[in-house]
């Protein structure tokens, strides 16, 4: 969008050009029409004020500061990251000139704020003098106009009442709570390592005391208990569970319902409590405990959406404000962080008081795709009450991690918003096609006591720019480096059948299994993380480069040997990844499962390893068959190939080693605080971030925030 385009008296023209910018999602055409078709006297610089709000709107914030100094500097972030965002995601060299500049728009702004301020915009627009839930009917008007002392507020009328919602349920189900004294902290801890079995080395199972906290408080309290990765939430809730059925026998016909916002972050909350079950020891599973261990052996999980029960008669979800679930209930809710306002808001008030909730998430994660960013909120209590367990020991990622020193400082920064002081960690980092870091960021000396390694890699060299075409021919090498690992893919994958059950009369050597087992742990060695889906650093490019170089080495292997290789011309490759992009119910496959293509004569499949099942009665873990669907009864756009993913799609996942790609360019709305901290935690052995000093800096520093109005 040019000066041109931003002046023109055509809104059509604007609301386009905003639309090619990636700035205004395009259903929000039909919303813009439809309100200037109610109150049709709008002035143009105030349809285009408009278009502005809901273009930030569509950035997760759920109000909008009508004070034109705080609008402004909102809007000037996000144009800036717009343009940024343009420039890296097309293959042509184009500069900032090209565009209009944020101030810009400062007419448009004026005029827009001066007029919704001033004038009747009743028709769509109901204001609202206090917090509370819009009593109109579902036709209502589609904005509300929050003044306070505190400052004028635009709001999609849903998500102020879904504000509402979660501040009154919240005020209802979260109660002042109390810290347990160290007695009680050394006796919880002391139990748990009862019942617990030793590990191989003799040595005993222990909690830490922030989890012991935890466990004692959950006895009576509602809680919210965040923590990183490896912090043992899930732990902590298991025995909250355990303790309280033993205490309260009445609790064992309650319901215990466990849900996620999405299908696999469910399944994953589901085998935590499966492997914390296998750790108790075999005698205090028996006896009055045994109804215990089958009640939470036997617990299903779900998502949040098919939790609540969403009826097509009635226009909404079964579960709600006016049928609340039974009081007498548990619930353990997951993943906090990626739960949207709305289904919060849901999900909170179909909870009746008296029943029992335990909230898990880390609120310094990406927050939710759609609007809000609930958990940092509800944490933000400015009341005084105590209703959060903060767990700060991670079992994957101790004294002896690099990668937990990394992300330890990402968080600090996130935390005290002092970025000012900012200095990393000296890490190690070395290695061919790719030269360290300057500045600040090192190698250092000793690397022998660390347990995981973080590598930082720049594709420029003498801090010189890159051309597009210059930086697409590093991206050629590093790929062709990176994909080695996996040449066996192929092979692999050629040997895999299937028609096969895996049960002992289909497999009775157990290769078959072995096979498969080998496989999946190949491809779960390693990942290629991009905060971009389109551009040479985005998801787009990278797995195009990746497949066609392992099927390039595929090819000189089987050449090697006298082999020919045919690919079949169903656009996929024995041993390619792939990732399911949207919900497939009817074969219980959600969004975020890998898998692995597998063929059966000319017809790919996609072979997944299913979630773990209950322990059986021999009290052992067992695990499901790999399960196999043909690729033909899945919609081509459900999945996609899956050696690069997006840091959004990572969520929850865990490889050994991540290499992540951050944008190249100061300002761009993916280079942030959350992408980073939330790549660098999927990595267990080592992560390598393909960056330079100030890109890194720039995402370390830059911390997304946005605007719910929640207040507690």
């Amino acid at each position: 969008m040019d000066k041109k385009i931003l002046a023109t008296e055509s809104l059509d023209e604007f609301i386009d050009a905003l639309i090619e910018m990636h700035g205004l999602n395009p259903l929000n055409r039909y919303l813009l029409n439809l309100l200037f078709e109610i109150k049709k006297d709008i002035p143009l610089q105030t349809k285009k004020f408009l278009a502005l709000c809901l273009s930030l709107l569509d950035d997760g914030n759920t109000r909008i500061s009508l004070d034109k100094a705080q609008f402004t500097a909102v809007w000037t972030k996000k144009w800036n990251g717009l343009v940024t965002l343009r420039i890296s995601s097309t293959d042509e060299e184009m500069s900032e000139s090209n565009f209009a500049t944020a101030s810009d728009f400062d007419e448009i702004i004026s005029d827009g704020i001066q007029d919704i301020l001033t004038d009747d915009f009743s028709a769509i627009m109901e204001s609202r003098d206090s917090d509370e839930i819009s009593v109109e009917d579902e036709f209502g008007k589609p904005f509300v106009l929050a003044k306070r002392p505190s400052g004028k507020h635009l709001y999609f009328t849903k998500h102020f009442d879904a504000k509402c919602v979660i501040e009154k349920s919240a005020k209802k189900l979260f109660k002042n709570g109390h810290k347990p004294a160290g007695d009680e902290i050394e006796n919880c801890i002391n139990k748990i390592a009862s019942i617990c079995k030793p590990f191989a080395n003799g040595s005993s199972f222990t909690i830490k005391n922030r989890q012991a906290e935890a466990i004692i408080r959950g006895q009576t309290e509602n809680l919210v208990i965040t923590g990183g990765p490896g912090t043992g939430k899930t732990t902590v809730v298991l025995y909250i569970l355990w303790n309280l059925l033993e205490s309260h026998s009445e609790m064992l016909d309650w319901n215990i319902y466990l849900a996620a916002p999405s299908g696999k972050a469910a399944d994953r909350m589901r085998e935590s409590l499966i492997d914390g079950l296998s750790r108790i020891r075999d005698e205090k599973k028996t006896g009055e405990n045994a109804r215990i261990f089958r009640k939470l052996n036997e617990l299903e999980s779900s998502t949040i959406h098919r939790l609540l029960r969403f009826s097509k008669s009635k226009g909404g979800f079964t579960f709600n404000r006016d049928e609340q679930f039974p009081q007498k209930s548990i619930f353990v809710i997951d993943e906090a962080s990626m739960i949207d306002i709305e289904m919060f808001a849901a999900l909170l008030e179909a909870i009746p008081e008296g029943a029992r909730l335990f909230i898990l998430g880390d609120p310094f994660q990406l927050p939710s795709v759609e609007s809000g960013a609930v958990l940092g909120e509800i944490l933000k209590v400015k009341s005084g009450t105590d209703f959060s367990v903060k767990l700060n020991e991670s079992n994957r990622f101790d004294d002896k991690s690099n990668i937990g020193k990394l992300a330890g400082e990402i968080k600090l920064v996130a935390e005290t918003k002092d970025s000012a002081n900012f200095i990393p960690h000296k890490f190690t980092g070395s290695g061919a096609l790719a030269n360290e870091l300057d500045g600040n960021i090192s190698s250092s000396p000793d690397t022998t006591k660390f347990k995981d390694q973080v590598f930082f890699r720049r594709l420029e060299t003498d801090n010189a720019t890159l051309s597009k075409k210059e930086e697409d021919k590093r991206i050629d090498l590093f790929i062709a480096e990176w994909a080695r690992d996996f040449a066996k893919l192929p092979e692999l994958a050629e040997d895999i059948h299937p028609d096969r059950t895996g049960t002992e009369a289909d497999d009775p050597d157990h290769r078959e299994t072995a096979r498969r087992n080998e496989i999946w742990q190949l491809s779960l060695t390693k990942r290629i993380l991009c905060a971009e889906r389109r551009g040479l650093r985005g998801i787009e490019n990278i797995n195009k480069k990746v497949c066609s170089k392992i099927k390039s080495l595929w090819k000189a292997h089987q050449k090697s040997q006298g082999e020919a290789v045919e690919w079949s011309d169903t656009g996929y490759f024995p041993g390619q990844l792939l990732i399911i992009t949207k919900n497939q119910e009817m074969f219980k496959l959600y969004n975020g499962d890998t898998g692995i293509v597998i063929f059966d004569g000319n017809t790919p499949y996609i072979m997944l390893k299913k979630t773990p099942s209950r322990i059986n009665d021999e009290g052992t873990q067992r695990r499901d068959d790999f399960i196999f669907y043909p690729l033909s009864v899945l919609p081509e756009d459900a999945i996609t190939t899956a050696f690069a993913i997006t840091i959004h799609k990572s969520q929850g996942s865990e490889y050994n080693h991540v290499t992540m790609f951050l944008p190249t360019r100061i300002g761009h709305p993916l280079l942030t605080n959350q992408i980073l901290y939330t790549g660098v935690t999927r990595a267990k052995k080592s992560v390598t971030i393909i960056a330079n000093d100030e890109t890194f800096k720039a995402a370390v520093t830059t911390i997304s925030e946005r605007d719910t109005g929640i207040s507690l």
